[in-house]
């Protein structure tokens, strides 16, 4: 039970100065969250480390994330460590709210760390991201199954991530990830469901990059390329201990979205730095 939980806000707003570097114009954060000084990129872009005196995420506690990146200005948004979401009561849950605007000319790239659901935890999160016209977006999340090492493999309660993106007024990429899982192992027929092989089969790690805007720097066969696929539908390394399984699709805005499942989340991390890199 969590005596001390409590809405935690967060809100940063990035503009861009005369001398074409960016800087944070403003800032508001509670308890537990704290923001870094930022690092300065050479494409005069800022990194801003989000840090958190919680242990993690806990029964009860409620997230409001608000980002807004002004005119040709460019964020980069990361987290200090993984993140975890402990156990929770029965019907006790957690949740996150994130609303991001990205003006014309303007770039965000958020990346957090992976996250950690325990056993019996219940947590949902929602995004919604509004992209101006010329506006760059980089969003990366990955999923583990559990705690593996402990032998939690999809023991949560539920998992929840919704994402929706809009060019202007028009939506224009909608994604609902809804796992419910074995509850502490009390429903095993979930968990073999997860498990089966048209969901996680036997991977423990699922990851997702959207990449929206850079149809002028790059293609689609270029990150093809990059993630070393050929043209057929999918890659597999079934010989290797760190198999996995990558593909990435282009919606009809020329963006584009990769999808991924692996046994590490440092083999998901290496995948999605390889394909930041061919941006920059």
């Amino acid at each position: 039970m969590n005596q001390f939980n409590h809405i935690s806000r967060f809100e940063i707003t990035a503009s861009r100065a005369a001398s074409d570097k960016t800087f944070i114009d403003d800032s508001f954060f509670t308890s537990p969250f704290k923001i870094m000084k930022p690092f300065d990129q050479e494409d005069g872009s800022i990194a801003v480390f989000l840090q958190s005196a919680s242990p993690g995420i806990l029964e009860g506690d409620t997230q409001l994330h608000k980002i807004k990146v002004n005119k040709g200005a460019g964020l980069e948004i990361r987290s200090q460590s993984f993140e975890k979401i402990f156990k929770m009561d029965a019907g006790k849950s957690a949740e996150r709210k994130i609303t991001a605007e990205v003006e014309e000319n303007a770039s965000l790239i958020y990346r957090p760390l992976p996250c950690i659901p325990f056993s019996q935890s219940s947590f949902s999160s929602s995004t919604e991201i509004k992209l101006a016209e010329n506006s760059r977006l980089i969003y990366e999340d990955c999923i583990c199954a559990g705690r593996c090492a402990h032998g939690e493999l999809f023991d949560f309660t539920r998992y929840k991530n919704l994402i929706k993106i809009y060019r202007g007024e028009k939506l224009i990429f909608r994604d609902n990830l809804f796992l419910v899982g074995s509850d502490g192992n009390t429903h095993p027929d979930r968990k073999a469901l997860l498990q089966g092989k048209t969901m996680f089969g036997n991977f423990t790690h699922c990851g997702g990059m959207l990449i929206f805007g850079y149809s002028k720097i790059t293609s689609l066969k270029k990150i093809r390329e990059v993630l070393g696929l050929e043209e057929k539908l999918l890659y597999t390394e079934e010989s290797s201990p760190d198999n996995f399984v990558v593909d990435v699709s282009e919606n009809d805005c020329g963006d584009y979205i990769i999808r991924c499942l692996a046994n590490s989340a440092e083999k998901i991390q290496k995948l999605f730095e390889q394909v930041r890199n061919q941006l920059k």
